[in-house]
């Protein structure tokens, strides 16, 4: 194994670790302590950034004791002599191995990148990377140098964010944006695919009443509540999303006894909860009907119309009755 102390302080290719703005002396401090073992033994101790030292073949050599944590280990001493398939799993550890890859072998700085681990509660989290080759003397790469943020709540934020962008705030469906950005998606594929396709509008009725006799925390729940019946008739491959008040759409591949099928599963189902005394009325387009995706929810809005008028059917289909 390559002594520590034989390593140059040269990082080829102009290369320069990146913390982020609060971690400059650290970057600084690091970059001199590999001729210094006992400084760096005291600054892996203290910071609490993931840092590590490996030789060039992929074995620990030292690392902050943060990151001996995060691996399980009382301190990094233990982690000496070992690689990634020792202490990670093992599909996480060929991630971190094939990401080295360029580092030793062709002595390329690898820049800030995303790499997912498990924290000791068996958590899935995220790193932000960055990794260093070091060299000796003679321009030979030695070993690499890593370093890692914790960026885990950074991206259950962005996540969070995203979602919000994307759904229902009160029901958890996708909302109307986002209903017409994956639905055209949807509609090429099926459409490029030759399958056929049928939507589904579905408007809750007497829904006004609802809000005016019980209220609007009531006429909430009542929403959640479809919302969830609906979502357990979806298959994955469906799209269901809230577009109005009280109006849902659910496009779904599959020909017109498949649609017929779902909406009397839908209508029993609706029969048997209680929902404030709340039917519903279901108009059902095919993609065989309409041009776009656009002219398709108007086609079903409009049997929804023709279902809602009528005193025997719940559920009808474009242009059927007409």
């Amino acid at each position: 194994m390559t002594k520590l102390q034989d390593w140059s302080l040269g990082f080829g290719n102009d290369a320069k670790l990146k913390l982020g703005q609060n971690n400059s002396d650290l970057e600084r401090v690091l970059y001199q302590a590999l001729r210094y073992k006992h400084v760096l033994e005291a600054l892996l101790k203290i910071t609490d950034v993931f840092v590590y030292i490996k030789d060039a073949h992929h074995k620990f050599m030292f690392a902050s004791d943060a990151f001996a944590r995060l691996s399980g280990h009382s301190s990094w001493q233990e982690l000496v002599g070992k690689d990634d398939f020792d202490i990670f799993p093992e599909e996480h550890a060929k991630v971190y191995f094939e990401h080295e890859k360029g580092v030793i072998k062709n002595g390329e700085t690898l820049g800030q990148h995303e790499e997912p681990y498990f924290n000791l509660d068996g958590e899935l989290g995220w790193v932000c990377t960055t990794k260093n080759p070091v060299f000796d003397d003679d321009g030979n790469v030695v070993g690499l140098i890593g370093i890692s943020k914790d960026i885990t709540e950074m991206k259950k934020h962005q996540e969070i964010i995203a979602h919000q962008a994307t759904h229902d705030y009160l029901t958890g469906v996708y909302n109307r944006k986002a209903f017409y950005e994956f639905g055209e998606t949807m509609w090429a594929r099926l459409k490029r695919e030759h399958t056929p396709s049928k939507l589904l509008f579905i408007d809750l009725n007497d829904f006004k009443t609802v809000n005016d006799q019980f209220g609007h925390q009531e006429g909430d729940k009542v929403l959640c509540l479809f919302a969830n019946i609906l979502k357990s008739e979806c298959r994955d491959s469906d799209l269901l999303a809230r577009i109005g008040g009280d109006e849902f759409v659910l496009y779904m591949s599959g020909d017109k006894q498949a649609a017929h099928i779902l909406a009397e599963r839908l209508i029993e189902k609706i029969k048997r909860r209680s929902l404030r005394g709340c039917k519903i009325s279901i108009g059902i387009a095919s993609s065989e009907q309409a041009r776009t995706l656009s002219e398709l929810v108007r086609y079903a809005d409009e049997a929804m119309y023709f279902a809602k008028r009528s005193y025997t059917q719940s559920f009808c289909f474009y242009l059927e009755s007409e």
